[in-house]
């Protein structure tokens, strides 16, 4: 391969705080063992587990259980009623966490809490997919290019002010559309056959020029069910962080995960990018910029959540917030300015959250957390680097 023409680097992803990739599965109080004496989660095989039940004969009780679900017992509790306990189904275990918080309200139910799982390979191992890590990374870049270019940043700011001022504005098609508009604008730079740029071909775009493998390997990996953490403010402007039933297995900080970039310098250089360096440069802006934000409206409120968090340059996963999502605050004249629209943006799209009214320091107005370890954290911040 011709070293002139494309860079290569192995890459480390190391956990800075939780983080937590949705694969879209769902478990239920039903679909997993619970064991709070252990304070472990216990994920199954569910084909093996349904050989496990039929084998030892426990069909009809299993179908009964099913059925006659009423909030009252978790499945661990159901299966130590037959006899048996957690070593009598190592075999149908495929993965377990740590559950330091109780996935069990007593005040309101009894039932276990649903848990959103990290997404996983066939065989049961977690992994980061290329395409997240590239999602971050065409952010990253975009950012950096707007901040040369002051012109596209005014008329970009003023299709949203007109926007959101329309009667007829609809807020995901038409700041999704702005959006795409603006990916088109500085991303779609290369030419085709004809010698023509089509602005809305993505096969027009330089992030052609951006390979991203798939996580192939991690160490020091475990998992821990975490419970979501709205850090807001009360009405005296203290912090009044709020717990939400919202549980999700996410990976823990000091694990290290690698992958491969490939860059293809004649065609990432039309946006800026000519070496990895370059691409780690503008995520680390883009991170700073961000988390420069975070820090004026929170930290003085919230000065334990970010410990620790410089020593990240991306956010990566769920619940890392609007703000590390979109470019919307980026393209701004001022923060104050970028509050008060944003608000009115989130108005219109969640009627009942009362963004207009609630969002006085900033909008959104929540920090997206977690605990872990006795102490609040930041979700989703990662580091990522060449090896």
């Amino acid at each position: 391969m011709n070293s002139k023409q494309f860079e290569t680097a192995k890459m480390c992803l190391k956990v800075v705080t939780p983080i937590n990739i949705s694969d879209g599965i769902v478990l239920g109080a039903k679909d997993y063992l619970y064991d709070s004496r252990r304070q472990k989660v216990f994920f199954l095989n569910l084909h093996q587990w349904h050989m496990f039940i039929y084998k030892h004969m426990l069909l009809e009780k299993y179908e009964s259980y099913l059925a006659n679900f009423r909030d009252k017992q978790s499945l661990l509790e159901w299966l130590q009623m037959q006899g048996y306990d957690i070593d009598d189904v190592r075999t149908v275990i495929t993965s377990e966490a740590q559950a330091t918080v109780n996935l069990m309200d007593n005040e309101k139910k009894k039932t276990l809490n649903d848990i959103n799982r990290h997404i996983q390979q066939p065989e049961g191992s977690l992994y980061v997919p290329g395409s997240s890590i590239k999602g971050v990374f065409r952010t990253a870049i975009l950012y950096s290019l707007l901040q040369k270019r002051q012109d596209i940043k005014v008329k970009y700011w003023r299709q949203i002010q007109e926007k959101i001022s329309s009667n007829y504005f609809k807020p995901y098609r038409d700041f999704n559309k702005l959006i795409s508009d603006l990916e088109n604008e500085f991303l779609h730079t290369l030419r085709l056959v004809d010698g023509n740029i089509r602005s809305n071909n993505a096969v027009c775009s330089a992030m052609r020029g951006l390979q991203v493998s798939d996580t192939y390997a991690s160490r020091n990996m475990q998992t821990a069910i975490l419970q979501k953490v709205d850090g807001g403010f009360d009405k005296f402007g203290k912090a009044s962080p709020k717990k939400l039933p919202i549980f999700r297995e996410c990976m823990l900080p000091k694990a290290e995960l690698f992958f491969d970039v490939k860059i293809e310098k004649a065609v990432m250089s039309t946006i800026g990018i000519n070496t990895v360096d370059d691409l780690l440069k503008a995520t680390h802006s883009f991170f700073a910029a961000v988390t420069d934000l975070l820090q004026q409206a929170f930290e003085k409120e919230y000065q334990e959540a970010f410990q620790g968090v410089a020593a990240g340059n991306m956010f990566l996963g769920g619940n890392t917030g609007f703000l590390s999502k979109t470019l919307l605050a980026m393209l701004a004249p001022d923060k104050d300015t970028a509050k008060n629209t944003i608000k009115v943006l989130l108005d219109k799209s969640f009627k009942t959250h009362k963004h207009l009214l609630r969002d006085k320091v900033i909008a959104p107005r929540t920090l997206k957390c977690t605990n872990y370890n006795g102490k609040l954290m930041l979700m989703g911040v990662a580091e990522v680097r060449k090896v």
